[in-house]
């Protein structure tokens, strides 16, 4: 499939929506994912303003990894199983993600380091997202594999 920059942009939009429905689905039943929260506050306090612009972050953000996705696409000349193939991209790129996320105190102004949370902090993931509990890791890999099968598809229609 040669390279097409607008259903790129599609893609990464509507996988990026999705994937954060998912999280906030996760949210519900317990899990602490709130991923715009946790970019907003990276530059604002706590409230509808980080989340707002943590939002815009992980939007922008998920349409460049999709664009990085279907050049990759393009690249290896994948021709079929386009989704599958961008569901395997995702999952390499939650890999890389939970790597860096045991590395977000460091960069974070606003990430407790500690068990106890002041009201303007958010909580460290942690390495692959083991500070969100036992199923922290499988979400970071299955909401980023459902990204990429949903960017994937978009892609391919």
């Amino acid at each position: 499939m040669d390279f097409e920059i607008v259903r790129a942009l599609v893609g990464g939009v509507i996988g990026t929506i999705a994937m954060t429905a998912v999280m906030y689905m996760g949210s519900a039943m317990g899990m602490k994912m709130d991923m715009p929260m946790t970019l907003g506050t990276m530059f604002f306090p706590r409230g509808a303003t980080a989340w707002i612009v943590g939002a815009m972050m992980h939007l922008m953000m998920g349409v460049v990894f999709f664009i990085i996705y279907a050049a990759l696409i393009d690249t290896f000349g994948i021709q079929s199983a386009i989704a599958g193939w961008a569901a395997l991209f995702g999952v390499v790129h939650a890999l890389i993600a939970g790597t860096a996320f045991g590395m977000m105190p460091i960069l974070h102004p606003r990430m407790a380091r500690e068990p106890h949370l002041g009201t303007d902090k958010v909580a460290a993931p942690g390495f692959m997202g083991l500070e969100m509990g036992m199923m922290g890791p499988m979400a970071i890999v299955a909401v980023h594999a459902i990204y990429g099968l949903v960017a994937g598809a978009i892609y391919a229609a």
